[in-house]
């Protein structure tokens, strides 16, 4: 029973990152309002709290889910999808913290509008190709390819 609903919780925090990086791909653009950025500010806050959450559930999955945590310590695409998830949490990390100076820089200039790096933007732009691997990543690791 606990396997099941934390697996429902891992599935629901994997599309809450999602939609929070759909959302931060969107609202991004060359130029934004200060009161854009503090709300992309939130958005990044709200997905990083999801993706710690989301590693929490995974974790869960991995030493007291349905399978034995040997099925996944010994499987070379989970240790695959884990460093993809690292990365792409570092990647988002990074992202986050830049915004976040951005905004210390910018507190309250109403009116104004900020200039997005284009490398920022780029690195925004990485974190799709790694959200469209891990899920495959698991589809193949849950049937069992590589273990």
């Amino acid at each position: 029973m606990l396997a099941a609903f934390v697996g429902a919780v891992h599935l629901l925090l994997l599309l809450a990152v999602l939609v929070g990086v759909m959302v931060i791909l969107l609202a991004s653009a060359d130029e934004v309002s200060v009161q854009d950025l503090l709300a992309l500010n939130r958005v990044y806050a709200l997905t990083a709290l999801a993706m710690i959450l989301l590693a929490l559930a995974g974790t869960t999955l991995w030493f007291w889910g349905a399978k034995p945590s040997t099925f996944y310590t010994n499987n070379p695409v989970f240790h695959a999808k884990l460093g993809l998830f690292g990365l792409m949490f570092l990647l988002f990390a990074h992202n986050g913290f830049r915004v976040y100076r951005l905004t210390l820089q910018h507190p309250s200039d109403t009116g104004t509008t900020i200039a997005l790096s284009k490398n920022l933007r780029r690195l925004q732009k990485a974190l799709i190709p790694l959200l469209i691997a891990i899920p495959v990543l698991a589809y193949l690791m849950a049937r069992g390819i590589g273990y």
